[in-house]
């Protein structure tokens, strides 16, 4: 009996949602400790993904500005600096008073 083919990759907004789930999961605490322990090695997967995903982006955006091998055109690399705890901290910041009510000013 053959091997199943691998699943396709998930578009790069389908695995940022889904990431989005099990960091809700996670930090729910309802969940087992193997039910845990799999979700964090799916985000974890999901996050390689990702990652991947930008620098591919990162490369097409540098070919097709023209950087060459040689210096033409040059550009500052992508600094990717995200992590789960900054999307944490995004996710739960509260927006500034004046964005929730542009009649008031800070």
């Amino acid at each position: 009996m053959p091997d199943p083919s691998p699943e396709a990759p998930l578009r790069f907004e389908q695995a940022l949602a889904e990431l989005d789930g099990i960091l809700r999961e996670l930090e729910d605490g309802t969940t087992t400790l193997e039910d845990a322990l799999a979700r964090y090695e799916r985000g974890v997967a999901l996050l390689r993904q990702c990652y991947g995903q930008l620098r591919d982006a990162e490369q097409k955006v540098k070919l097709l500005a023209g950087v060459s091998e040689d210096g033409g055109a040059e550009l500052k690399p992508f600094d990717h600096v995200a992590s789960i705890e900054t999307a944490k901290a995004a996710v739960r910041k509260p927006a500034p008073k004046s964005a929730r009510d542009p009649g008031i000013t800070e």
